[in-house]
C-alpha cells in the first residue's frame, strides 16, 4: 500500500499530536527549520601544547575553556584587573575609569542596583552564549526588552509631547488596515485572487487594525484608555491624528523595534547583572589568567610567536612564546601594538571602524515609572540625545533602582557624548530626559557614565563593518596570519552581541585542533 505525504503527516498528527507532525514535515524537508546551535567544535587531543590568548573577555575564556578541555595549556593575558571585557556590571564601590579621569559609584548596594554598561539583554536564539551560562551556573531571568507602556518621543510631533507605544503602534496598524481594506475591493485585486479570498482578506485586516463594521478605524482598547475600567466602564482612547503620526519619525523603526530578529522576545538577562557571566568564567579559568598585563609587542619567533607584556601595576616586563597565538582584543587597541602582521592583515584591521556608543545611569530614590506611570520594563525613546531611556527589569516594585537614562551609538551624539565631562553628561541626559518625563529630575542622582571611546582597552562600543570592508578584508582576518588567529564580536556577523564572540571563538579553536 502507498501513503501520499499528506496523508501520512496527518496520521501521524492524529497519533503524536502537532508537534509530531511538525517534526516530520520539518525531517522531509517540508519546513524551513534554522539549524540548532552545534555546540563548540570537538578538538583533538591537545597534548598540553601552548597556547596565548589576548583578552579575558567572552571570546577569549570561550577559547581558553575548550581548549582546556581537550588538553592544551592556556594562557590568557588580560589588561584589566577583571575577566568580562565589555561584559561588565557596574555596582556601589566600584570604581569607572575612562582615559583622563574616573568615577566613583556611590551608589547603594543591593542585588538589583547595577548597570550594564556594555551589553544588557541576550536574544532567545543566542544559545552559545546561553549554554555557557548553563555550563557555569548562571541563572538567568526574563529581560523586558519592548512595552506597550513606554514613551515615544519626538520634537516633531504632537508639540513634542511624548505619546504611549501602545497608542502610536494600534493606531498606526488601524489606519494602514483601513487603507489596505478599501484596496481589497479595487480592479486591482481582480484577476487570482477570488471573491473569497477578497473576504478572507477584509476578515483578517478588520482583525489586524481593529476595524469597525464599515471597514473604518476609530481607536481600539489595544490603544489603551483615556478613562480606565473599573466598577464603571472604560473610555477607549481616540486616535491619534494620522497626520501628526506621520510628521512624527515613530513609524521609521521604533514602532518595529522588537519585531527585528535579534530584538524579538523573549529576551533574557542574568541575575544580578549581565557581568556575572564573565565573572563565572573568570572563576572558572582561575590561574589561566594573567590580570593586569597590558600586550606592548607580537613577534613571530619561526613558525610561533613571541607575546611580550608589562604588569600595569609594577612596570614589570614579560614574555611567554607559543605555536598559536589567538587575539581577542578590540581592533583599536591591537592596531596600536607592534606586532609583525603582514600588510594585508593591517590592512583588514584598519578598515574596520567602532561604534562611540555610551551610557549613563541614575541612582532613583523612587521608581516613578512604575509608581506613576505603570512602566516596568522595556525602553522608551526619543529624538534627544539621549536616544533611549531603559528601566530596569530587574528589582520591580523594590523601593530604589537603577535607570539608564541615556544610550547613544550613532556617531555625531556618540562622539560628542564622550567629549563631555560626566558631570556634564549628567546635566544633559536630566534635560533630555525631562521631555519624556514630566519632574524627570527630582528623584535621580549619582550619575554614573561611559563613553566606550574613553574606556582603555576597549576604545569603542563594537565593530561596524562597511560592506566593502567585508567584501575585501574580512576573509584575511578570518584566515588568520601565521601563527596568530583572531576572535571577538568583530570576528562574526553578528557584530555588537556576546553571541558573536562565542561562535568566533568556536571558529579559531577548531582552527587550533581541528
Amino acid at each position: 500500500m502507498t501513503i501520499s505525504r499528506r496523508g501520512l503527516i496527518h496520521r501521524i498528527g492524529r497519533v503524536g499530536g502537532v508537534a509530531a507532525a511538525y517534526r516530520t514535515m520539518a525531517a522531509m524537508g517540508l519546513l524551513a527549520v534554522p539549524a540548532a546551535y552545534a555546540g563548540p567544535p570537538v578538538l583533538a587531543p591537545g597534548g598540553g601544547r601552548r597556547v596565548v590568548i589576548l583578552g579575558a573577555g567572552i571570546a577569549g575564556m570561550v577559547a581558553a575553556r575548550e581548549l582546556g578541555k581537550a588538553g592544551y595549556r592556556c594562557t590568557i593575558l588580560e589588561a584589566r584587573g577583571r575577566a568580562g571585557g565589555r561584559n561588565w556590571s557596574v555596582r556601589g564601590g566600584d570604581t569607572v575609569e575612562e582615559v583622563g579621569g574616573s568615577q566613583a559609584v556611590g551608589w547603594d548596594v543591593a542585588p538589583h542596583l547595577y548597570f550594564n554598561p556594555g551589553p544588557g539583554r541576550i536574544p532567545a536564539h543566542h544559545q552559545g552564549l546561553l549554554s555557557y551560562c548553563r555550563e557555569l551556573g548562571v541563572a538567568v531571568e526574563v529581560m523586558s526588552n519592548d512595552n506597550r507602556s513606554a514613551w515615544l518621543h519626538d520634537d516633531k510631533g504632537f508639540a513634542g509631547r511624548p505619546q504611549r507605544a501602545r497608542r502610536v503602534i494600534a493606531d498606526q496598524r488601524g489606519y494602514v488596515a483601513e487603507l489596505a481594506a478599501k484596496a481589497v475591493d479595487q480592479a486591482s485585486m481582480d484577476g487570482p485572487v477570488t471573491e473569497a479570498d477578497r473576504g478572507r482578506l477584509r476578515a483578517m485586516l478588520r482583525s489586524f487594525g481593529a476595524l469597525d463594521r464599515d471597514m473604518t478605524y476609530k481607536g481600539s482598547e489595544r490603544g489603551g484608555y483615556s478613562v480606565v475600567p473599573g466598577v464603571e466602564a472604560g473610555v477607549v482612547s481616540a486616535p491619534l491624528d494620522l497626520r501628526a503620526l506621520l510628521a512624527a519619525d515613530f513609524w521609521q523603526y521604533k514602532t518595529q523595534f522588537s519585531e527585528g530578529w535579534q530584538m524579538a522576545p523573549t529576551m533574557m538577562q542574568p541575575v544580578g547583572g549581565m557581568g556575572r557571566i564573565g565573572e563565572a568564567f573568570g572563576r572558572s579559568l582561575e590561574g589561566v589568567i594573567t590580570y593586569h598585563a597590558e600586550l606592548t609587542a607580537l613577534r613571530r619567533v619561526g613558525e610561533g610567536a613571541r607575546v611580550e607584556w608589562r604588569d600595569t601595576r609594577t612596570g614589570a616586563v614579560s614574555a611567554v612564546e607559543a605555536e598559536r597565538v589567538i587575539c581577542t582584543i578590540p581592533l583599536p587597541v591591537l592596531r596600536g601594538i607592534a606586532a609583525d602582521f603582514s600588510a594585508e592583515t593591517k590592512a583588514a584591521m584598519a578598515a574596520v571602524e567602532y561604534v562611540p556608543a555610551g551610557k549613563i545611569a541614575f541612582q532613583a530614590e523612587r521608581r516613578f515609572w512604575e509608581l506613576d506611570e505603570q512602566i516596568y520594563g522595556g525602553i522608551s525613546w526619543t529624538t534627544r540625545d539621549i536616544t533611549q531611556i531603559w528601566y530596569p527589569s530587574a528589582g520591580l516594585q523594590e523601593a530604589k533602582g537603577i535607570l539608564v537614562g541615556a544610550y547613544i551609538w550613532s556617531d555625531k551624539e556618540g562622539e560628542a557624548f564622550a567629549g563631555k565631562s560626566p558631570g556634564q553628561r549628567a546635566v544633559d541626559a536630566l534635560a533630555d530626559g525631562a521631555a519624556v518625563h514630566a519632574g524627570y529630575g527630582a528623584s535621580l542622582g549619582r550619575a554614573v557614565s561611559v563613553a566606550w571611546p574613553n574606556i582603555p582597552f576597549s576604545r569603542g562600543g563594537w565593530a561596524e563593518w562597511s560592506r566593502e570592508a567585508r567584501r575585501s578584508h574580512y576573509k584575511v582576518l578570518q584566515a588568520g596570519d601565521g601563527p596568530f588567529l583572531f576572535a571577538g564580536e568583530h570576528m562574526s556577523y553578528v557584530t555588537g552581541w556576546q553571541e558573536g564572540a562565542v561562535l568566533s571563538a568556536h571558529a579559531a579553536v577548531a582552527k587550533v585542533g581541528g
